[in-house]
């Protein structure tokens, strides 16, 4: 069964399309705020023994945000319905983040989309949520490679049960950190759902790197920078350097002077993806 949580509603850019209460705080923040990170750096060396994923469950019991953005300054009249097509855009928010502030990294997209911002699995520190239980600075990278599988194959089946019951045109997933892992391990290991990834600040572990190209990879644009010192860039390089190998249509767009965050200049970009992905002609 689908869990949704109950998010606020944006007067004139978000229509609200469920709203079952498995948590109904709201902290609205600027939207120039970047989300919250994980302070935890990476750079352990990586087991050469492949770590295999869990099939996809037929359902999903991850709890999410749901509503339709449109840009800012649109007519309510022009809104669409919340039976109509859509693109849908999935927000994978990072270690210690949670849905209700995660949404507003996209306040300000000028793209229409069927939001969803699913919950990390497990509770951290007083608010947060987490996505696996393993963190990036870890020296168990087996450990960390199952930990981001597993939650990549229950998104999966999220994502797959929601383009099941919403009329859907483009899949489109982004996320920051732990979500940017994430994204990668999508677009990866469940190429048949997304058109497009976009991970902010993220990594796919060597032990994650697949050895063949699917009949029609996504295509992955990686943005991340380059003093970034919780997910590093040089390894997120070679991932997206064996994924070139491999003939993958992947992009890493590095930014200097640049950390772990999400600050104007990689919003823009991100921006810019977000809207060439959903707008794209199926």
């Amino acid at each position: 069964m689908l869990r949704t949580l109950a998010p606020t509603r944006r007067l004139a850019s978000l229509l609200l399309l469920t709203s079952l209460a498995c948590d109904a705080r709201v902290e609205p923040q600027a939207a120039a705020s970047a989300p919250r990170s994980d302070p935890t750096p990476v750079g352990a060396p990586a087991p050469t023994k492949p770590v295999a994923t869990v099939a996809p469950a037929p359902t999903s019991d991850v709890a999410f945000l749901e509503f339709i953005h449109v840009p800012p300054g649109t007519p309510p009249a022009q809104a669409p319905a919340p039976g109509d097509r859509l693109p849908m855009l999935i927000l994978i928010h990072g270690l210690g983040d949670r849905p209700e502030d995660f949404k507003h990294l996209i306040d300000d997209l000028p793209a229409t989309a069927r939001v969803i911002v699913p919950r990390g699995l497990d509770p951290v520190d007083a608010d947060g949520w987490s996505w696996f239980p393993i963190r990036a600075r870890s020296n168990d990278v087996a450990g960390l490679s199952q930990g981001i599988a597993a939650a990549a194959d229950r998104l999966a089946a999220l994502i797959a049960e929601l383009e099941r019951t919403r009329p859907t045109s483009r899949r489109v997933v982004t996320g920051f950190s732990q979500g940017g892992m994430l994204s990668f391990a999508l677009a990866v290991y469940h190429p048949k759902l997304l058109d497009l990834a976009v991970p902010v600040g993220g990594w796919l572990p060597p032990p994650l790197w697949p050895s063949t190209l699917p009949a029609s990879p996504p295509k992955i644009v990686a943005l991340h920078g380059e003093i970034d010192v919780a997910v590093k860039l040089e390894p997120t390089r070679e991932a997206v350097a064996h994924l070139e190998k491999l003939g993958w249509p992947v992009t890493l767009k590095p930014y200097p002077e640049v950390g772990h965050a999400i600050p104007p200049v990689i919003r823009r970009e991100l921006y810019l993806q977000l809207q060439r992905g959903l707008e794209a002609s199926p």
